[in-house]
């Protein structure tokens, strides 16, 4: 089906002629804009790394729980 189908089995809505989007990008662009300086954006970085570092850390020790428990307790 294409539009004009639609259109003449009522299947659109009453606002389907409005251009929302238009209204979203003008938003958008008329958005204030808010920049962090380089030192923030630093300190953001290093905080985002020591999570990882922490989620590596805790991803080793449950793959070893599970190595410990697949070939230690279950073996009996």
């Amino acid at each position: 089906m294409d539009d004009k189908d639609f259109f003449e089995n009522g299947c659109f809505s009453p606002e389907w002629t409005s251009d929302t989007k238009e209204e979203e990008v003008f938003q958008q662009v008329n958005a204030p804009q808010r920049f962090k300086d380089k030192e923030t954006l630093l300190l953001e970085l290093k905080g985002i790394k020591q999570q990882m570092q922490e989620i590596r850390a805790k991803e080793w020790q449950l793959a070893k729980l599970l190595e410990f428990h697949y070939n230690k307790l279950v073996k009996e």
